[in-house]
């Protein structure tokens, strides 16, 4: 039986939800599990808790409205599809590397009769501000956007691009995925002057199962799920009051010490790296050097198959992935599976080099001890795999 992984670092992926989330979500679906919207004497408490934790987020990010829903996923789909879905047929623009949770609304936002206009992204894998000028127009109802690459870290232009949205498509909604920045880097809403915004909990030691949409005073969007009416009409359904208390929870924490830890994961980003570049000839950080999420490691090793590394790791005690957990691949894929990465392809890397692509993320729960440790795997197991290469062999994808 294979031994329990020691060393976390696939913090972009989920993060371990903090001790006091878990308390506070315990005893919310415990002393307050009346129905919020009951008039008895059961229903006030737990809409009470509803409430207050609707507040904080709302301020957190300084939006007029907060929708509670199951994810970041289902966010994003009400953010684009809904305010889609309130605006005339048009196009809707997005990026090729985005998240799946933004890619794969094309399907519904075609059946409303809207087209899905698929924009180009640069080698760090974010939008051009040349390149979305291009596509910009009157008919342009929603443009859907990415802070922070969950692939790549790369932090997005966002107030280029926004300002350019509101010059050449002031109708449209700008939405934006905050999915791997919120609690990591400052965001207001009415800073950037976008439309909403889609947050999930356990990306931020908060609950799984459990996030939000942020809406500005003016944005315009339509329920995909009426149902009862709750959430302001925007989605129906006995509302979570454990999973709002717990991202409210989560949300003050890691606001609170925000500037430490992005400091403290920056620094970690940098020690691995450094670590790992030093044994593997030609290893290269994607994404871009100048915006640049924290928390975030993507690297290529050329000559290493991704993973067969991340394998070799987690039988040692050091957890990593080979991209994101949202891509879906096939069970059947086996190694060959980053070979499809969207993601990888968009940036112009061909099926052999993706291969090579592995992603390291940190939170402030990691210390140094573990980073350090782990970059030593990291690098051992590397050299290990290049050193049982055929001799001759050249770097994959080269």
């Amino acid at each position: 039986m294979a031994s329990p992984c020691r060393i976390y670092l696939d913090n972009a992926a989920t993060t371990r939800p903090f001790a006091a989330v878990v308390e506070a979500m315990a005893a919310a679906t415990c002393d307050a599990y009346g129905n919020p919207s009951s008039g008895h004497a059961f229903g006030p408490p737990a809409k009470r808790l509803l409430d207050d934790a609707r507040e904080f987020l709302r301020g957190s990010v300084g939006a007029a409205r907060v929708v509670f829903t199951s994810g970041g996923s289902e966010a994003d789909q009400l953010g684009i599809v809904g305010a889609a879905l309130a605006r005339s047929p048009g196009r809707v623009l997005m990026a090729a590397a985005d998240h799946p949770a933004l890619l794969q609304c094309q399907g519904l936002l075609g059946r409303l009769r809207h087209h899905v206009d698929v924009l180009p992204v640069t080698r760090d894998g974010d939008i051009a501000p040349e390149a979305l000028f291009e596509r910009l127009g009157q008919d342009v109802r929603v443009v859907a956007l990415m802070h922070g690459h969950n692939e790549l870290g790369t932090l997005g232009r966002l107030q280029d691009l926004v300002e350019l949205v509101r010059r050449a498509a002031p109708g449209a909604h700008v939405h934006v995925d905050l999915v791997q920045t919120y609690g990591k880097l400052p965001f207001d809403m009415d800073d950037f002057g976008v439309d909403s915004v889609a947050v999930s909990g356990h990306k931020f030691h908060g609950p799984r199962g459990a996030g939000f949409l942020a809406l500005s005073s003016i944005a315009e969007v339509a329920p995909l799920l009426p149902a009862g009416g709750q959430e302001g009409g925007l989605r129906g359904g006995t509302e979570n009051v454990s999973g709002a208390v717990g991202l409210a929870v989560a949300a003050e924490r890691v606001l609170t010490h925000q500037a430490a830890t992005a400091a403290h994961t920056a620094g970690l980003a940098d020690e691995v790296f450094g670590a790992v570049a030093a044994a593997v000839p030609g290893a290269t950080r994607l994404g871009c050097a100048e915006r640049r999420l924290p928390h975030i490691l993507s690297m290529r090793l050329p000559g290493v198959v991704g993973q067969t590394l991340a394998l070799r790791c987690d039988a040692r005690g050091v957890a990593f992935s080979t991209g994101s957990a949202c891509h879906g691949a096939h069970a059947d894929d086996g190694a060959a599976h980053k070979a499809d990465n969207h993601v990888l392809a968009a940036i112009g890397l061909d099926r052999a080099a993706a291969r090579e692509v592995v992603r390291v993320s940190f939170c402030g729960e990691t210390s140094h001890d573990d980073a350090a440790t782990a970059a030593e795997v990291i690098a051992d197991e590397a050299q290990r795999l290049l050193s049982a290469r055929p001799r001759g062999a050249g770097a994959a994808g080269r």
